[in-house]
């Protein structure tokens, strides 16, 4: 009941505002076969670049019109019928679904789809979503979350990929710490590609056992970003192309680790830099990897987000020194409960690094903001004595001093 009145209510609002955006009523695919034609990545790895068409084929207006959501939404509430599609499927084979057009600004146009892709991935009104369009959703966002030269199009990407997992129940930092960073040899990840490739063309025997080798392919994610998006491309087209069961089951296992993957490595690259003009895109990987996550994001996000044992002694800050994301930091730490405030995470490849606790982060923080009209002090001391479980707030940092030197007596 609180769907039909949630899609009644839809509809009224939709048909009051029936004109045309980017997205319009356009499907999960045909957004996607937008971006297909107007984006393109080229440049050999290492060298990646996203290239933008600003005359593109794409499609004509009257397919986006507003007016097709609320009648195929009435339609299938009221009849039990899908009859939206086939009346927009006649109008388009009468005038023509795509046509050569000039973009203004195309940045601005594959923002808007990559913000409406989310919301377009099931198979109908109320379906489930698909992996296929997914799939594909999610190779975008790998690649535009590195290569989009606009922060806002990189947030889009991340937040994306996050839908994706919760919208495929992905559980991607469902890992244990020691293998968070962990990726797959390069040289067993070749191999095992290309008696796949060879595989499913048909250019060879198949392997002993495919889904042994794309389990061996998949267990953790490839080295790049740009491999990893390659590598969901591919598992998209032999699972299209395969007939058989056993084979498309071990495909579509392989496709959801791999795309667990790609979403997880984004995120976690997402945070772990310190240029100013990134900082909004460190924000929203905080928040997804929080949403992902849990509470054992706090932690994860310490260690991640830490400088290493050469930068410290370089001088460098041992944190990020830009206000809104330390804010953020703290705001996470405020809301752990005092076991949790406790815990520290070392990462692979990172024991020699100093370990900080989501307590003693916070304590160094108020410790070392001497500033009169310090912006972190004071919230630092708020969420330090909300996640100790102290009764009341004391704004002197005294007490901060004394409990940390006395923290592990």
């Amino acid at each position: 009941m609180r769907r039909l009145i949630w899609n009644l209510t839809f509809c009224l609002g939709a048909l009051g505002t029936g004109g045309c955006s980017v997205a319009g009523s356009l499907t999960g695919e045909e957004l996607l076969d937008e971006m297909d034609a107007i984006v393109s990545v080229e440049g050999a790895a290492g060298s990646r670049r996203a290239v933008y068409e600003a005359d593109a084929v794409i499609m004509r207006d009257f397919m986006r019109i507003g007016v097709w959501t609320p009648i195929r939404a009435m339609t299938a509430l009221l009849l039990d019928k899908e009859l939206a599609s086939p009346l927009r499927e006649l109008v388009a084979s009468t005038f023509g679904r795509v046509r050569m057009q000039r973009l203004v600004n195309p940045e601005a146009h594959v923002r808007a789809l990559l913000r409406a892709i989310p919301e377009r991935t099931d198979r109908g009104w109320v379906g489930p979503p698909s992996l296929d369009t997914c799939g594909r959703a999610c190779a975008w966002f790998a690649w535009l979350a590195e290569l989009a030269p606009n922060q806002l199009a990189r947030i889009h990407c991340l937040d994306g990929l996050s839908r994706m997992c919760r919208q495929l129940d992905l559980e991607p930092f469902d890992v244990p710490a020691a293998q968070l960073l962990e990726t797959v040899d390069a040289g067993v990840a070749g191999e095992a590609w290309e008696a796949l490739r060879a595989h499913f063309r048909g250019d060879a025997a198949a392997p002993n056992e495919v889904a042994a080798t794309l389990e061996a392919l998949t267990r953790a994610p490839l080295g790049g970003y740009d491999a990893r998006a390659t590598l969901i491309e591919d598992l998209l087209g032999w699972r299209k192309a395969s007939d058989h069961a056993p084979t498309q089951q071990a495909l579509t296992d392989a496709l959801r680790r791999a795309l667990a993957h790609a979403a997880r490595r984004a995120l976690l690259d997402s945070v772990m830099g310190r240029s100013r003009t990134l900082a909004e895109v460190r924000l929203c990987g905080m928040e997804q990897i929080r949403r992902l996550a849990g509470p054992a994001a706090v932690p994860l996000l310490l260690a991640l987000m830490s400088a290493s044992p050469q930068e410290r002694a370089a001088g460098q800050p041992a944190f990020d020194t830009d206000t809104l994301v330390m804010l953020r930091l703290i705001h996470y730490c405020g809301q752990l409960p005092p076991d949790r405030a406790r815990e520290v995470v070392r990462l692979p490849g990172r024991l020699d690094w100093e370990a900080t606790s989501a307590a003693e982060f916070l304590a160094q923080t108020i410790l070392s903001e001497t500033a009169y009209y310090s912006e972190l002090r004071a919230p630092a001391i708020v969420a330090l004595t909300w996640c100790l479980g102290r009764p009341t707030i004391d704004l002197d940092p005294a007490w901060v001093r004394a409990w940390f030197d006395n923290r592990d007596a």
